[in-house]
């Protein structure tokens, strides 16, 4: 977050991690399958990576070793994640996107003790099925009070949910909406503004009304 660091997606399971200022290696995260989607957590202390196996593996990024692996439930393709202070949102290519409690459950533990290293089981706190495909891209908004997700694959294939409630906006955006096919939503760092990208090459500009932001 504070862009000392800048991960990569690799080949063949690989998360690469390079200096944010001189764009040097610094050193490799490895997960089970392609790795399709990564984020850091806001306090910049862990990296977040998940793909083509489902699972969601955490790294804390100053020993490089993954303290927690859990299953996403909706049990596709991982295309997408994204972090807030409080969550995690993990977007699947079935267009189900998941929040789960962003703290760490911690690794697994044999009954013998030792970690294990099988993927353990998590329950979302909400499963927002909003999208007909693939949850290509989503973003919080500063405060993490909502949540923008989108697809590629369908036309204004853009939803926002409302964090604190768990729910859906069905006031914006409708069919109208010139959005075109979205591939690319940020919010401004005060939250009053909306950018979306799309596929003609244009950035929309959207205010929102419920922040004042100068």
């Amino acid at each position: 977050p504070d862009g000392s660091l800048i991960a990569f997606v690799g080949n063949d399971g690989y998360v690469i991690l390079v200096d944010g200022q001189t764009r040097k290696w610094v050193g490799d995260l490895k997960m089970n399958g392609s790795v399709r989607a990564v984020e850091f957590s806001r306090d910049g202390e862990h990296v977040m990576g998940s793909g083509s196996d489902g699972d969601v593996y955490r790294w804390h990024i100053g020993s490089r070793r993954c303290v927690e692996r859990f299953h996403n439930q909706d049990g596709t393709i991982t295309s997408s994640l994204a972090a807030s202070d409080g969550l995690l949102a993990v977007g699947a290519e079935s267009g189900v996107v998941n929040l789960y409690d962003g703290r760490s459950a911690g690794p697994a533990r044999r009954p013998g003790g030792g970690l294990a290293l099988a993927a353990t089981d998590r329950t979302p706190l909400k499963s927002v099925m909003n999208l007909t495909t693939s949850a290509d891209f989503m973003k919080f908004s500063a405060d993490g009070q909502i949540l923008a997700m989108s697809t590629r694959r369908e036309h204004n294939g853009l939803k926002l949910l409302h964090v604190p409630s768990r729910t859906v906006f069905s006031n914006w955006p409708t069919s109208k909406t010139p959005l075109k096919y979205v591939w690319g939503v940020d919010f401004s760092p005060g939250g009053g503004y909306l950018a979306v990208g799309n596929d003609r090459g244009k950035c929309l500009l959207y205010k929102l009304r419920h922040y004042w932001e100068e």
